[in-house]
């Protein structure tokens, strides 16, 4: 079903048009631009790929059955220019920082309610409060297209798999299959399905908001219909991300890993197309009810005529994210001179357990991390110690702390059932000439503790001092001023069962890293590339 709208006499676009559309392109088109990382590099926030274009036919929809233009004047005028100028500083400051770190949450939502606010008062300019009510909905709905605070995404996505993998394996030994859950996996005898496989379903909770408000604006539902149909999106999501959990564990316990690998990618796809079918549904329910859809917009043929958009601060906004941009840019090719590229390092082939030989971590973790390369290792000391070590090496490109974040011990290891009991502050090593920066974890598995060395250096030094990227805040806005982006990262896990002792575990590890980190192939310092 369509908009339906009257309209007299045909728009015909002129200059102060283009400008105002130009001026929203500019505002959305570099943070679109921003988040393809996030895009491309997490499955789960795959459907922005759509959102620009959905947001731009939603805009399109409601332009050519807008109001009549009554410009700002007055009060709303003068606040609409204060508003764009407050904005300059702190978008200058996200787009600076996004330019290091493009997957910075808190940033992201930044940028994106700045650039929500700068179109308001931008269609405030160029139409006035009608304008802003009829537009602004296109501006919100683009919104979809960030992803959602790490905190509480993580928080719901460990909550919701944790409870959805619980579900999944209660129900299963009522089909015959035995089962046990441990935090986001299932047990079910000869295989376990790992956290890349029963997590991954939640995936679909961010697409099928993105539908529901989508298909609710198709519709035309009024706002309270809408809403119930996200909610219907939500609770349809998950109850099918629960039978993906069962079919694919029943496929495990018949047919092994290779059943798993079969029907992963047709499982999700299938939920993906069952959530659409049955929000589609539920808009075809709603719309026969009495007062469920909004009023026809009806545009008048004095309205009809294109107003002249206040042409100057099309212009500045246009500019002001030109300056914005390219001073980022400049920022960071000006701290790159005189850096230089630390020289590579890699855990040795013939080193402390290699003659246990190194195994793939498997296709599911390789698709979700994105690695150069990657391996695990297993074996025990003489003193009959387990010890697991898990290497991952991303080169230098703008995606590789995209695909390196995952992998953080407080993100894989509760997904698994485990619980972080402690944490050190950062601490240094040397291997072979090598500064390794590290932090020590104490973590709970059931009954037992075991003690981690998670290792993370990035691929550039200045002067003799290694620069560890880390993950926080103040360690992301410090690697800003120092004008650090687009780094290659190497990870590296090494943990320890059998040894309760943390000092005892941790001068351990530290014994073994010259055995272990050793100077690539072939490498010495370069300069950084940019």
């Amino acid at each position: 079903m369509s908009r339906a709208a009257i309209e007299q006499e045909p728009a015909t676009p002129g200059m102060p048009a283009a400008l105002f559309f130009a001026a929203l392109a500019a505002v959305w088109g570099w943070l679109f631009y921003i988040l393809t990382g996030e895009w491309e590099a997490n499955e789960q926030y795959s459907h922005g790929w759509f959102i620009p274009l959905l947001a731009g036919w939603i805009f399109w929809q409601r332009w050519t059955t807008r109001p009549e233009a009554q410009p700002a004047a007055g009060a709303l005028r003068a606040a609409s220019y204060i508003v764009l100028l407050l904005l300059l500083l702190p978008s200058a400051a996200g787009i600076l920082i996004a330019g290091a770190y493009p997957d910075w949450r808190l940033v992201l939502w930044g940028l994106g309610l700045a650039a929500l606010v700068a179109s308001m008062a931008i269609t405030a300019l160029a139409g006035g409060p009608a304008w802003v009510k009829h537009l602004s909905f296109a501006y919100f709905f683009a919104l979809v297209a960030i992803p959602w605070p790490t905190g509480p995404e993580r928080w719901l996505t460990r909550e919701l798999s944790m409870f959805a993998a619980q579900l999944a394996a209660w129900i299963l030994p009522m089909l015959g299959v035995a089962a046990m859950c441990h935090g986001t996996t299932i047990d079910v005898g000869t295989e376990v399905l790992g956290v890349d496989d029963a997590c991954s379903g939640i995936r679909s909770f961010q697409s099928s908001i993105m539908a529901a408000l989508f298909l609710g604006e198709l519709f035309t539902l009024r706002w309270g219909y809408r809403a119930l149909l996200v909610a219907v999106g939500l609770v349809a999501a998950y109850a099918l991300n629960v039978l993906r959990m069962i079919i694919l564990s029943v496929a495990v316990a018949e047919g092994g890993s290779a059943a798993l690998d079969k029907l992963h990618d047709p499982a999700g796809f299938a939920i993906l197309i069952l959530t659409m079918g049955i929000l589609w549904f539920f808009c075809w329910v709603l719309q026969k009810l009495p007062g469920s859809l909004q009023p026809p917009f009806i545009t008048a043929a004095a309205s009809a005529r294109i107003s002249r958009a206040p042409a100057y601060a099309c212009f500045a906004v246009i500019a002001a994210i030109g300056l914005m941009v390219g001073g980022s840019e400049a920022w960071y090719s000006w701290k790159s001179m005189g850096v230089v590229r630390a020289p590579a390092w890699t855990v040795a082939t013939n080193g402390a357990g290699g003659e246990a030989g190194d195994n793939p971590l498997g296709e599911r973790v390789e698709e979700m991390l994105r690695y150069d390369r990657g391996f695990q290792r297993s074996w025990r000391d003489d003193g009959g110690r387990q010890w697991h070590l898990i290497y991952l090496e991303w080169k230098p490109s703008r995606m590789s702390l995209h695909y390196a974040q995952p992998h953080l011990p407080e993100q894989c290891q509760t997904m698994i059932g485990r619980q972080i009991v402690s944490k050190s502050v950062l601490r240094r090593a040397d291997a072979n000439g090598i500064n390794i920066s590290y932090n020590l974890y104490k973590i709970r598995a059931g009954a037992d503790e075991f003690y981690l060395m998670y290792v993370v250096n990035d691929d550039r030094i200045g002067g003799q001092q290694m620069l560890f990227t880390g993950f926080g805040a103040g360690d992301r806005i410090r690697a800003v001023l120092a004008g650090r982006r687009n780094m290659g990262q190497r990870s590296m896990q090494l943990a320890l069962v059998g040894e309760p002792d943390a000092a005892k575990a941790e001068e351990a590890m530290k014994s073994l890293l010259p055995q272990l980190v050793v100077p690539a192939s072939g490498s010495q310092a370069q300069p950084a590339e940019n």
